[in-house]
C-alpha cells in the first residue's frame, strides 16, 4: 500500500493564513507523492477555495448546513481516489516531509484501519506540552483491539483525524459517525478497536497544530465531549482516582519545569476541565443517550449552540 496512490481531505471555511501555509506544504507533498488533493470548502468568502484551485487541488464545494465533522469526511472519502485516505485541518502544518509515506507505510499492516501522526503546539504553555507529552511522545504506539469494553485513560488520544490517515476500503465500512457534533474521531476509533482493527500512532509524521483554551472554552469542550462520551458508552476510564493520578502526573511535570507559579493556574484549568466533563456524563449524557436509541438529530446540536468549533 505505500506505494499506491494517496489521497488528502482538508475541510475548511475561511481557512486565512494558516490555510495557505498549508497549501504550500500540500503542494510539496503532491509533487513529491504525487497525491491526490481534496479540499472541501464549505461557504469561504475570504479567497480560501481560489487559493486551492490555483495550485491545482480538487475543490468540493458544499453548504454550510451540509457541513459535518464526521459527514464532511465521509465524504471526501468518497471522491478519493487512493488507497490511503489522509485527513488535515486547515490549521495543521506538516513538519516532516515524508508524512505521506509514513502514513501510507504504516497502513500496509491489514489489521490497521488508521494512523495518525506526532502533533505539536506552536506556542505552547505548560499545559500543552505535558499533554503533547502524554499523548504524543517520541515513540512509537500501538492500539489493539479489546473486547472488555476498553476504555482510554484520562486525556488519552486514540486518534485524531487534525493529522491523520484510515484505509479507505475500511472507512467505507466503517465510516465516521455523522450524528456528532463533537469528538466524531474519538468515538470512531473505539468502534474500529471493537470491530477488530488496530490504531497505530506514528512520530515520524509530524505537524504543527494546538489550541488554546480559555476557562469558559474548555468547559465547553469538556461538557459537549462528556455528552458524547456517555452516550456511546466510552466514558469509562476518566474515573476519580485516574483523575487524580492524571493531575498529579501534570503537577509533577510542572513541578519537574521549574513552572511551580503556574500551578494555581493549572488547578483552574484542570478543575473547570473535570467539572465541565462530568456536568456533560450527568447532565446531557442521558438525553443524548435517549436522542441516539431514538434515531433522533444531531448529537450536542442543541447545547451550547454558539459554540465556535471551528473545522479542526
Amino acid at each position: 500500500m505505500s506505494e499506491s496512490r494517496i489521497s488528502v481531505v482538508v475541510p475548511v471555511r475561511n481557512g486565512g493564513g494558516l490555510f495557505r501555509y498549508l497549501c504550500r506544504a500540500l503542494e510539496r507533498a503532491r509533487d513529491a507523492y504525487d497525491l491526490d488533493v481534496i479540499i472541501i470548502d464549505s461557504g469561504s468568502d475570504d479567497g480560501t477555495p481560489e487559493e486551492a484551485e490555483r495550485i491545482g487541488f480538487r475543490v468540493q464545494h458544499i453548504a454550510p448546513a451540509e457541513f459535518g465533522h464526521g459527514r464532511t469526511r465521509n465524504l471526501g472519502v468518497r471522491l478519493a481516489t487512493g488507497d490511503v485516505v489522509c485527513f488535515l485541518t486547515h490549521d495543521v502544518l506538516p513538519c516532516t516531509p515524508d508524512w505521506p509515506f509514513r502514513f501510507a507505510a504504516a497502513l500496509d499492516d491489514p489489521s490497521v484501519a488508521a494512523v495518525y501522526g506526532r502533533q505539536v503546539p506552536r506556542d505552547a504553555s505548560t499545559m500543552e506540552m505535558f499533554f503533547v507529552a502524554q499523548n504524543y511522545p517520541q515513540e512509537p504506539l500501538r492500539f489493539d483491539p479489546r473486547f472488555d469494553g476498553h476504555h482510554p485513560r484520562p486525556g488519552r488520544v486514540l486518534y485524531s483525524n487534525a493529522f491523520g490517515a484510515v484505509r479507505r476500503e475500511t472507512l467505507l465500512r466503517l465510516p465516521f459517525p455523522e450524528s456528532i457534533g463533537y469528538t466524531e474521531d474519538v468515538v470512531w476509533a473505539h468502534h474500529a478497536l471493537r470491530s477488530g482493527f488496530s490504531i497505530v500512532y506514528e512520530p515520524a509524521a509530524e505537524a504543527l497544530h494546538a489550541h488554546t483554551y480559555s476557562l469558559q472554552g474548555i468547559f465547553r469542550r469538556t461538557y459537549l465531549i462528556g455528552r458524547v462520551l456517555r452516550a456511546y458508552d466510552i466514558d469509562g476510564g476518566a474515573t476519580f482516582p485516574e483523575s487524580v493520578r492524571f493531575l498529579t502526573s501534570e503537577l509533577s511535570y510542572f513541578i519537574r519545569q521549574g513552572h511551580t507559579h503556574r500551578v494555581p493556574q493549572l488547578l483552574a484549568y484542570e478543575f473547570t476541565r473535570w467539572v465541565g466533563f462530568h456536568a456533560g456524563r450527568v447532565l446531557g449524557g442521558h438525553s443524548e443517550r435517549q436522542r441516539r436509541a431514538a434515531g433522533g438529530g444531531p448529537l450536542v446540536a442543541d447545547t451550547f449552540a454558539s459554540e465556535p468549533r471551528s473545522h479542526s
